[in-house]
């Protein structure tokens, strides 16, 4: 369909459910992988597409959802023979609690551990509570990485898990504050607009609220940063930045991902390879540690958000031997696999 719209001709591309995620499950995750953790991938899909369409969030622009990462890749692959058995296998199978879709977040790497809901500063966790901390390590127990020393030690050492093979895992940068203070303004002026509270404006003494439109030529030049909290998990849940005149306090892994990657001029993972021209860090499972430089040690694991499903974990518990429904269980918490049944509309993207 092609809808006139004040702005410009909007392109609306019309299917079935399920024909939809024969695209976007080998567009979100590799075909050659296990046929479990695909099938996994494709509840996964199905549910937070189904939701999308529930709580109708393109609704002026009369789709359900887009064909990027604001929501899921779709087309980015051709439909692959494993993926379309995986998403045939799985028809209409979504996650559920308490009789509702849930919102099924998936990412592609661990460090180790999920996280929860808090990393975005939600109003109200509890009502992600099926969004749990698990644990990927086979010699792990639960282990509080919201301590500074105790993250900074964890993220360094070598670890046994579903995905630690995988070069993410494990990675490093160097973030250098200079000249950086007119690009991380721009940023944090930009973020605020969106989500006024998670980028808060400060005095000096860090309680006092700065206006925040007299905040760019009042606190001069940014001198340095801090962890101020971290979750359980280890993401970092606030990052300061101190100014000449004020602080800034950040919240959201997404915001504090954005504002560290534009420090930084690479990054080394696991595996020696390297990654050039960043602008967003792979995670906020991160260290931020002074240099005797004045530059900071940014030792992190993982990539993505952390939320739900890691998607090469899923892939090392298939391999382990695990169904499905056994990796949807552990890193969903009280959750069901319900059947949505016969499409009576159609998926608008």
């Amino acid at each position: 369909e092609i809808i006139p719209k004040a702005e410009g001709l909007i392109i609306v591309n019309e299917l079935f459910l399920e024909k939809y995620l024969t695209r976007v499950v080998p567009s979100e995750m590799p075909a050659t992988y296990e046929k479990e953790a695909l099938k996994a991938q494709a509840v996964c899909a199905r549910t937070y597409a189904w939701k999308q369409i529930q709580e109708q969030r393109l609704h002026e622009l009369e789709a359900d959802v887009d064909d990027t990462v604001n929501f899921q890749v779709y087309g980015n692959m051709e439909p692959q023979k494993a993926a379309t058995e995986a998403v045939r296998e799985t028809e209409g199978q979504i996650l559920c609690q308490d009789g509702e879709a849930v919102e099924a977040y998936y990412f592609s790497t661990s460090m180790g551990y999920t996280d929860t809901a808090e990393i975005w500063n939600v109003d109200d966790p509890s009502s992600y509570g099926y969004l749990k901390k698990a644990c990927l390590n086979q010699a792990d127990a639960d282990i509080d990485l919201s301590d500074e020393t105790a993250f900074s030690k964890y993220i360094k050492s070598s670890a046994d898990g579903y995905d630690s093979d995988i070069r993410y895992y494990r990675w490093f940068a160097t973030a250098d504050l200079s000249d950086k203070t007119e690009t991380v303004n721009e940023i944090l002026a930009a973020r605020h607009s969106i989500s006024p509270k998670n980028v808060l404006y400060y005095e000096s003494d860090g309680t006092t609220e700065m206006d925040v439109a007299a905040a760019g030529e009042k606190m001069g030049a940014i001198t340095g940063m801090s962890v101020e909290a971290r979750s359980s998990s280890g993401s970092i849940l606030t990052l300061d930045l101190t100014y000449e005149c004020g602080i800034v306090k950040i919240k959201t892994e997404y915001n504090i991902r954005k504002i560290l990657g534009c420090m930084v001029k690479k990054i080394v993972y696991a595996d020696a390879t390297e990654s050039e021209n960043i602008t967003m860090l792979p995670s906020a499972f991160s260290t931020v540690e002074k240099q005797e430089d004045g530059t900071y040690l940014l030792s992190g694991g993982g990539y993505g958000h952390g939320l739900g499903m890691s998607q090469n974990g899923a892939n090392g518990m298939a391999k382990a031997g695990m169904g499905y429904q056994d990796i949807l269980n552990y890193f969903y918490q009280d959750i069901t696999v319900e059947t949505i049944g016969e499409m009576e509309g159609k998926e608008t993207l």
